[in-house]
């Protein structure tokens, strides 16, 4: 073969296979660059989603930090400190002893309503910064619903047991006639349809407050202490309570102490 031929055929082919070399080369950038931009978009979105989690949480963080500090305030004086001595009162006292306390019950599944209504539970649930308040509350949620308390004889008699149905139907309620207020109504509105509107609900919890067996409820006291928990997590600017060297001090019923 002609030397020049020759040469001619050697350049044109290492030609060729820069080329291909570099198609190559071009398509795998392309490639990663596509995976790269692929996953700042995906980072951005849950990054986005995390962000409306945490928005709608601190949105209604104040509502429910009230609720669960209530709730968990009236189970400790019900447990420590006699409080369900006002059964024995006068019929007044009797009645706001009572209702009092399915109020902060009900108080506290009507807030998670509304804050469910206006949020996607599987956003709360997996968003890196809402994830520990969802499992607290998915928590109390078992808590008030297993029948693996207090029970008298058999699973049928447990005591303060609420099922998700009923928690749900009891937080439906507390956003007044329609279940579509955006904040839960108040005491004077509970007691005044409380026989008509709320007792088919209720009526097996107020049983339990009266039977006198509330001081020694290992739900309660199980409620109690996951209600510290959610308030200690929720109450970020220590507005309900007080911390000393990692150590929640006050009040009485979010301490070590209190919760025994």
């Amino acid at each position: 073969m002609d030397a020049g031929i020759a040469a001619a055929l050697i350049s044109s082919l290492a030609g060729v296979v820069v080329s291909v070399g570099a198609s190559v080369w071009t398509h795998r950038q392309g490639v990663e660059l596509e995976r790269v931009r692929y996953e700042l978009e995906r980072s951005t979105r849950e990054s986005e989603k995390r962000s409306a989690a945490k928005a709608e949480l601190d949105r209604y963080r104040e509502p429910l930090l009230v609720a669960a500090f209530e709730l968990g305030a009236r189970i400790h004086n019900i447990r420590k400190n006699a409080f369900l001595a006002y059964l024995k009162s006068t019929p007044r006292r009797r009645r706001l002893a009572t209702l009092g306390t399915l109020f902060c019950v009900a108080r506290y599944f009507g807030t998670l309503e509304i804050l469910y209504s206006r949020l996607a539970l599987l956003r709360f649930e997996s968003a890196a910064d809402t994830r520990l308040v969802a499992a607290l509350l998915a928590d109390m949620g078992r808590e008030f619903s297993t029948d693996s308390y207090d029970r008298i004889d058999t699973f049928h008699s447990s005591r303060f047991m609420l099922w998700r149905e009923e928690q749900r139907a009891i937080g439906e309620l507390m956003r007044g006639p329609d279940g579509q207020a955006e904040q839960c109504a108040g005491f004077a509105y509970f007691d005044a349809r409380y026989d008509e509107v709320f007792a088919p609900w209720l009526s097996g919890f107020a049983i339990a407050l009266e039977s006198g067996a509330a001081p020694g409820s290992e739900r309660l006291a199980r409620l109690q202490t996951l209600l510290a928990l959610l308030v200690t997590q929720l109450d970020e600017e220590g507005a309900y309570t007080l911390t000393v060297d990692g150590e929640t001090v006050a009040p009485d019923w979010v301490t070590a102490q209190g919760l025994a």
